[in-house]
């Protein structure tokens, strides 16, 4: 039988949900205001998920002034605050925090973020449909921090015309608050909202109606750029038309923003760590990091696959003009590559050859969003003198009921080389179920004979190209028991046959099993078999592997990877048996200093070493952060591998980069570079150079 004092608590967490579900009305005002109508409390605990209210008071209360959104914070602390360690931009802060995610456009699903600590870190980021976060957009967001003995006061201020927004006042919009204690790994959310809700977690977020007009803000911004570099083997100073660049952007509107880019530089972005990229079927990828391919939401509809931005090493301009309203969003790029040469001597003949292309790349995209369905329409081209190659990407989505969904792809090609034209496809259908703990994807895919992509990235080398089918499915509990806080688990399932004659060209099954303690200490296994076609030969390979991570002591963070291998080794078109093994260790020392180093090491026993082939190397990587405040910084990073390859024998590359935030979005860099290969026992450099770039923003 249920105590009545069971019952009244029921009644009275049902009427919290209920209240602060109604639509909050945002007062304008040109000073702060705490008033009860304005203000929100009642935090409940999301991880883990058992709904308690937090036993420490946090109040927020939000006005505006037609320019900025303000929201301001008051909340108890005690003892185990815990304030981390200064950063620059985006940088991990194991600390205490507080967050608002802003909704401005729920039939597009997608958020804001916004997040305040201690030390007035900053780092924002954008929330997708798949509630995955992105942390390369920026904003212009400030706020202030004062911490007492048992109080934290923040005053965020969020500007309007960071945001995408459309239609007329007033407007609806919706919020999610958050306030994380790191000691206790603790999360408490307003409402109550979990990533395990799916698109539930916009749908259901606060709502809040701001009145009366925005004010036009200033709507663009122009950040010239100079740098000077000093090649240290030739010992001169290199400055020409290549070393002043701008960058411009101009919001037409609150839904749209065009942004141009003219000779980008990115001296100041630090080196690409070592990864293991020696026994490789295709090329590795990386992840964006330049200011111009970056956008809060991606209108071109496009990922790496189609659209493959690395592609473009040095663009001599850039281009892109973006829009979303509340029934269709659009999007246009165009881009320009540097051709780069460089001399070689041929058989004692000097020649000059072409390394990279002047390329040209367009993209025009438009995308209609109805309350359950959307449809992606994309056109890319990539062209040169003799040559251009066209895709049409058609993207429908059907959201059946608010777990399923019916999705599907087609890219129609067309390449032209010297009158030579061929065209193909690439289709797609695919099913989706995600509810609470369970997610499951079944989709079939086919890609034709002439299929060409040549500005995104296709995993598939076969001439006849492919068919095939692939499952995929993620169960995710949360137990929150005395000893473990959550397990996991994840099965992986695909075949690709041959078009032309259907035989099998790789079969691939993962399962992945982890569990994750209230101590954060994490444990998984993975275990892998794939039958490949490669060199019309069958090869089996595997992996099984153990993972283990500890994120327990601030100052000392680790983790470990054990993995029993059989691999493919492509060069000498056999099978061998091997060992993969990782360590990690990263820590924060005071709140000036951070290191994270990673070193991995792959071995072949069985396999002999030779010339195309090293049977047992490392890659290390070694990062140090010294942050004497959120504006003054010096990033070093070590980066190593003794991968053998014919005369190669080790690499090593150092960076060292200062910098000074001396105002708001300007900066003043100093840096470093070098890399070295050790060739026939011989320390030869490919690269060593000194820079100083300014970058300063009207």
């Amino acid at each position: 039988m249920i105590s009545k004092y069971r019952i009244i608590a029921i009644v009275l967490s049902l009427f919290v949900l209920f209240v602060t579900a109604i639509a909050m009305d945002i007062p304008f005002s040109n000073s702060e205001i705490k008033t009860d109508d304005n203000h929100l409390s009642q935090f409940r605990k999301v991880s883990p998920p058992d709904s308690s209210e937090c036993d420490f008071a946090t109040d927020v209360w939000l006005w505006h002034d037609g320019k900025n959104l303000y929201l301001l914070w008051e909340v108890e602390i005690d003892e185990s605050f815990v304030r981390g360690k200064y950063t620059s931009y985006d940088k991990s802060n194991e600390a205490d925090f507080l967050r608002l995610q802003l909704i401005t456009d729920v039939k597009s699903y997608y958020a804001y973020g916004y997040y305040a600590f201690p030390l007035n870190n900053k780092s924002d980021f954008i929330r997708g449909s798949s509630l995955s976060t992105n942390s390369s957009w920026n904003s212009t967001y400030d706020y202030a921090s004062e911490i007492t003995d048992n109080n934290w006061k923040v005053l965020m201020t969020i500007p309007f015309k960071d945001l995408r927004f459309s239609g007329s006042p007033p407007f609806q919009w919706k919020i999610v608050l958050s306030r994380h204690f790191y000691k206790k790994n603790e999360t408490y959310n307003l409402p109550y909202l979990t990533t395990k809700m799916n698109k539930d977690y916009f749908r259901k977020a606060q709502d809040i109606v701001l009145k009366g007009n925005i004010r036009k803000n200033k709507n663009f911004y122009i950040r010239p750029y100079s740098i000077f570099i000093m090649d240290m083997e030739e010992k001169e100073v290199e400055f020409d038309e290549d070393n002043v660049g701008l960058d411009f952007s101009f919001n037409l509107s609150s839904s749209s923003r065009m942004k141009l880019s003219i000779n980008p530089d990115f001296s100041d972005v630090p080196m690409d760590t070592e990864q293991d990229i020696y026994n490789l079927k295709y090329g590795p990828t990386y992840s964006e990091n330049r200011y111009f391919f970056i956008e809060d939401i991606n209108t071109l509809g496009v990922g790496n696959s189609t659209f493959y931005s690395r592609y473009i090493m040095q663009p001599q301009y850039a281009f892109k003009f973006t829009g979303k309203t509340e029934n269709y969003s659009f999007g246009v790029l165009s881009t320009m590559d540097k051709q780069i040469t460089e001399i070689v001597i041929i058989d004692t003949s000097t020649v000059t050859r072409v390394t990279n292309s002047d390329d040209i790349y367009n993209i025009f995209a438009f995308k209609p969003v109805g309350k359950q369905f959307s449809f992606q329409f994309t056109l890319l081209n990539k062209m040169n003198d003799d040559y251009h190659n066209e895709v049409l990407h058609l993207n429908p989505v059907w959201e059946i009921t608010k777990y399923t969904s019916l999705r599907s792809s087609l890219n129609l090609s067309v390449k032209e080389i010297d009158d030579d034209s061929k065209n193909g496809y690439h289709g797609s259908i695919g099913y989706s179920f995600i509810q609470r703990d369970f997610s499951l994807s079944i989709s079939a895919q086919k890609m034709s004979k002439d299929y060409a992509l040549d500005m995104g990235r296709i995993y598939q080398d076969n001439p006849d190209r492919f068919y095939g089918w692939n499952i995929n499915s993620y169960l995710s509990k949360d137990i929150n028991s005395k000893h473990f806080r959550d397990i996991n688990s994840k099965i992986l399932l695909s075949e690709e046959l041959d078009n032309a004659t259907s035989r099998l060209l790789e079969r691939y099954l993962s399962t992945n099993m982890g569990v994750t303690s209230q101590d954060k200490l994490s444990m998984s296994v993975c275990v892998v078999y794939v039958k490949e076609l490669y060199h019309e030969r069958y090869y089996e390979k595997n992996r099984f592997g153990f993972q283990i991570d500890w994120n327990k002591i601030n100052w000392m963070k680790f983790s470990i990877g054990l993995n029993k291998i059989k691999s493919l080794i492509y060069e000498l078109d056999e099978a061998s048996n091997g060992y993969h093994f990782q360590f990690g260790l990263s820590g924060i020392i005071q709140k000036y200093f951070r290191y994270s180093g990673f070193a991995e090491n792959i071995k072949y026993p069985d396999t002999p070493s030779v010339n195309n082939f090293d049977n047992n190397y490392w890659i290390g990587n070694l990062d140090l952060d010294i942050n004497l405040s959120n504006c003054l910084s010096l990033t070093n990073g070590f980066r190593y591998n003794n991968h053998e390859y014919y005369d190669r024998s080790e690499h090593f590359g150092f960076f060292s980069n200062f910098r000074w935030k001396f105002r708001k979005e300007c900066n003043l860099y100093i840096g470093y570079k070098s890399s070295f290969d050790d060739i026939e026992n011989k320390l030869e450099t490919d690269y060593e150079q000194v820079y100083i770039k300014v970058s300063y923003t009207f």
